[in-house]
């Protein structure tokens, strides 16, 4: 049986195609404002100067919105029954533990601490996780007690 469980869950069935219209709103915001500055004409008719600038400052943080939570749907924890996968945010990469090296497992709130055989200590912190999946971890782990 294997479970994975996301850490952030999104919606990103259309999220490149909103970063390049996040894009598109700079690009306008930036040509408008320069031609509107050098040439002291509109590059669109019906915008003035604050038309622009609101255009780059919504492309600026809806790309920026967009991009953060694609950046954050690496994140997950994974099981199965030979070992436990996880990359969590202040982690660098995945990190694996075979069950069988395990020692001992203890629950604490908020966390997970898990001793291995070779002396080494692993943490997982279960506050990335909201309650339904959080409760699945938690079921996982005091199974391995």
């Amino acid at each position: 049986m294997n479970t994975y469980i996301q850490v952030f869950k999104s919606k990103s069935r259309f999220s490149k195609l909103y970063l390049k219209i996040c894009i598109g709103f700079m690009l306008i915001g930036i040509m408008g404002l320069s031609v509107s500055v050098i040439l002291e004409m509109p590059f669109i008719p019906f915008l003035n100067e604050a038309g622009y600038f609101v255009l780059l400052f919504n492309g600026l943080i809806s790309y920026w919105i967009v991009w953060d939570s694609m950046k954050k749907e690496k994140y997950f924890i994974a099981w199965n029954r030979t070992e436990i996968n996880y990359l969590l945010p202040k982690t660098d990469t995945t990190e694996t533990i075979v069950i069988e090296s395990i020692k001992t497992v203890d629950l604490n709130p908020g966390e997970v601490t898990i001793g291995l055989k070779n002396g080494e200590t692993k943490r997982i912190n279960l506050n990335y996780f909201f309650f339904p999946e959080r409760k699945t971890i938690i079921d996982f782990f005091e199974g391995m007690r």
